[in-house]
């Protein structure tokens, strides 16, 4: 019983929900089989539903004391219960939504020709329309849908000649449009990562209005319309300019799950383009993760994703902001989940001695943690390689990269990330054989470096080059 659907339900309530659920089961509009209530009285009697709590036998005796044990008919209560569980979510959930609260209660009076009644909640739901500070998708679909009604009202009085079709016409194109670009942005990012293609139906269309200026006033289409542009058009990055703006212009014009990812997005953009060469785009990073910390946008439900936590260490070291880098190591770790705080931390202590120059520390640190998480192994082995090289230890050097390209073959490696690493790997390889002060073969090496993208390790890669021709 203990990871049945009931238990794993109850389970997943809070306390609040646990004694609005009591309230819920003893109402006999919700639950009228006495045993079933008499069964989640039980289960949220218990201070923890564990396997012990929740045996089978034991609870059937206590509500059938003086009968044998049957199977079937304790599944029958529990799925008895289950229903009852899940019309209260449906019913909680509801309620939670102010709008569709309205849209029911406009519904009743509509269909019951309430006239009065069905204005007066249209001028009080309108008003709290009007008063919304998040402009986002809902609220251009909620719009939509008090227009469709006030619509549906106007016909039903008498057919008049001006009606408010195109305001309901215009609400449900916005709200298209955004769900549309947001899902035009994900299809990007996932291109990105595995071999994919998508149709996304008007898209072009939908493009072309915007660069028209429909919609220069509607600050939601213009953060999702410059997102996708500065995903599918890095090179334009204009459009990446604009969304800085636009995020410090309209911080709070959508939910915070929808700024928090418009932040992922501009991130991704400097992200890439650091990986193309471009390293104007550190500070660019840098300072949308400072302000993604300070204002909480990169921390959700008490948690930092390991991936940003790894690329903030990165541009803050890249920066040689080192002091601003140990603060953030023991501040921010313990919002990683536990699992992943070991060794990112050490990740991030050995990235930082590295930077400084401190090579013996950084080996040290590194053998403190198997790191067994992909992108923290292929991180370390570019590290070690880098040591290695610096060292001239050639023979660990060449075992390290026959290691890493074994590890590059794997099925979990996406492939744009197959690709940075090859490179790293190749453009060493072409490194460790280009000889001493020949100008020519360095000249040939460093225009194929500077031209090498995806490369995360560019500025390394030319340092070295240029060592070799002093």
């Amino acid at each position: 019983m203990h990871k049945s659907k009931l238990i794993e339900l109850l389970k997943a309530f809070n306390r609040q929900e646990k004694e609005a659920l009591k309230k819920w089961i003893h109402s006999p509009l919700h639950l009228q089989h006495d045993k079933s209530i008499e069964l989640l009285n039980i289960l949220l009697s218990k201070r923890l539903l564990t396997k012990r709590t929740t045996d089978r036998q034991h609870l059937y005796q206590l509500l059938f004391p003086k009968e044998t044990y049957q199977d079937a008919r304790l599944k029958h209560l529990m799925n008895y219960c289950v229903q009852s569980v899940e019309n209260f979510i449906e019913f909680s959930m509801q309620n939670e939504i102010n709008f569709f609260r309205k849209k029911m209660l406009l519904k009743f009076y509509s269909t019951r020709k309430l006239d009065k009644y069905t204005q007066q909640t249209i001028q009080k739901t309108q008003k709290v329309q009007d008063s919304q500070s998040i402009l986002d998708s809902n609220y251009f679909y909620n719009q939509f849908e008090l227009e469709k009604i006030i619509f549906e009202q106007q016909n039903i009085a008498n057919r008049i000649e001006k009606t408010n079709l195109q305001p309901l016409l215009n609400n449900h194109y916005i709200a298209f449009i955004l769900e549309t670009l947001n899902y035009a942005c994900e299809v990007l990012m996932h291109q990105r990562l595995y071999d994919s293609s998508y149709n996304i139906p008007l898209l072009n269309e939908i493009i072309e209005h915007i660069k028209s200026g429909q919609f220069k006033d509607i600050p939601a289409v213009q953060f999702y319309f410059n997102s996708y542009m500065c995903l599918k058009y890095p090179e334009e990055e204009y459009h990446f300019k604009t969304l800085q703006e636009l995020l410090t212009q309209y911080p709070d014009i959508l939910s915070p799950k929808e700024i928090k990812s418009i932040y992922l997005m501009a991130i991704n953009y400097c992200v890439r383009q650091l990986n193309s060469g471009a390293e104007k785009y550190v500070r660019s990073v840098f300072e949308l993760y400072q302000y993604g910390l300070e204002h909480a946008i990169l921390i959700e439900n008490k948690l930092l994703s390991r991936f940003t936590y790894k690329n903030i260490i990165t541009a803050a070291i890249r920066l040689q902001e080192y002091k601003w880098a140990v603060q953030f190591i023991e501040e921010y770790t313990p919002f990683l989940e536990q699992t992943y705080q070991k060794p990112y931390a050490m990740y991030a202590k050995a990235k930082l001695h590295f930077s400084l120059g401190d090579f013996d520390t950084t080996l040290e640190l590194l053998v403190q943690v198997e790191f067994d998480h992909l992108f923290l192994s292929m991180d370390t082995k570019t590290m070690l390689l880098k040591i290695y090289y610096e060292r001239n230890d050639i023979d660990a050097l060449m075992a390290l990269l026959a290691s890493f390209r074994r590890l590059l073959q794997r099925k979990t490696v996406f492939a744009y990330h197959r690709e940075i690493y090859k490179n790293i790997i190749v453009l060493t390889e072409k490194l460790l054989a280009v000889p001493l002060n020949d100008t020519t073969k360095i000249a040939e090496l460093r225009a194929e470096i500077q031209q090498t993208n995806p490369l995360t390790e560019k500025p390394w890669l030319l340092k070295q080059l240029e060592q070799l021709n002093s």
